[in-house]
């Protein structure tokens, strides 16, 4: 996938069309599963912070006691909201605030609407900013060049960069055992989502998107994968695919899966593509699991809201009720 398309999935580039579905509904009537991550951490021994994080970039930055600190990403933003104390966050993303399921908690908040006005970002005075960088290496330089503390926390692909994120995230802070009883939630309650379904067949799934004539995927090496597997969903492209490739109507047609977790809108769009319409999924009636983008495509700590709502649509017998 070309690097624009990934910054729109990933929360970085345009505003993808969003349509509200009955899975946004269920979840906008309780409270964010991932807000309540820290309330169900086993309490975690105390241990000094590091002397210095290095980046991922390579860069090292010296521990201190940082106290605005600014956020340039959507990951960012939700682990500065969760991790850090409220007094020490002087800016969130404007994205983030427009967009994210927990969007409530950016209120009062100063917003950063683009890294690339860099007088604005000086402008709050930040002792350091945490940005995703995509690789463009040329612009995290441009902030540095300004003195500046820039901590790059490297690309956005789910669990398998979000951990060390939450591991980094929480040493600046100064305080790891904060991080690892986030850590430790999170991943206890991922594994609990679909802990019914153990033992059992599990349906096979793949994500998959319909951008003009092109159909684009998220499998292993992105918090697509994530999501399904932990959903208890079988990764079907994942024997044969990595990262957001981009498929062919005979690739779907071979790997043929019970499902498609998708956008809203898409099982018209993907099912009216010429002999898609042969698929299994195409064919019944619950072959298609549609929910918005703002939660599928973040690869932070949503992915455990997500993982539910997908768990929840493709077990319904099995899924817990929803708490109003």
């Amino acid at each position: 996938m070309n690097r624009r398309l990934i910054d729109v999935l990933n929360g970085g580039g345009a505003v993808l069309a969003l349509a509200a579905s009955i899975g946004a509904a269920a979840l906008a009537s309780r409270s964010s599963a991932a807000d309540r991550l820290l309330l169900s951490a086993a309490p975690a021994a105390a241990a000094p912070a590091p002397g210095s994080v290095v980046d991922a970039s390579g860069v090292r930055v010296t521990i201190r006691p940082f106290r605005r600190i600014a956020a340039g990403s959507t990951v960012a933003d939700r682990l500065l909201l969760d991790l850090a104390e409220p007094d020490r966050v002087v800016a969130l993303t404007d994205y983030g605030a427009r967009f994210s399921p927990v969007r409530h908690r950016y209120a009062g908040h100063t917003l950063i609407k683009e890294l690339t006005d860099i007088e604005s970002v000086l402008a709050l005075k930040p002792d350091l900013l945490l940005v995703n960088n995509y690789g463009d290496r040329a612009r995290v330089a441009r902030l540095r060049e300004t003195g500046m503390v820039v901590f790059d926390l490297g690309e956005m692909r789910g669990l398998t960069t979000l951990l060390p994120n939450i591991r980094a995230v929480a040493a600046l802070l100064g305080d790891p055992a904060r991080g690892a009883a986030y850590e430790h939630a999170l991943r206890q309650r991922l594994e609990r989502v679909a802990i019914t379904r153990r033992g059992q067949p599990r349906r096979s799934a793949i994500y998959v998107s319909v951008y003009g004539d092109r159909l684009f995927g998220g499998t292993v090496g992105t918090n697509y994968h994530d999501i399904l597997t932990s959903a208890g969903l079988q990764d079907a492209a994942a024997a044969r695919f990595r990262d957001w490739p981009q498929y062919g109507p005979e690739d779907l047609l071979e790997l043929n899966p019970d499902l498609f977790v998708t956008k809203p809108g898409m099982r018209r769009l993907l099912c009216a593509q010429p002999g898609l319409d042969h698929l299994r999924a195409c064919q019944a009636a619950d072959g298609f699991i549609e929910l918005p983008g703002t939660l599928l495509d973040d690869p932070g700590p949503e992915i455990l809201d997500a993982s539910e709502a997908v768990f929840a649509a493709a077990y319904p017998a099995d899924a817990p009720p929803v708490q109003h």
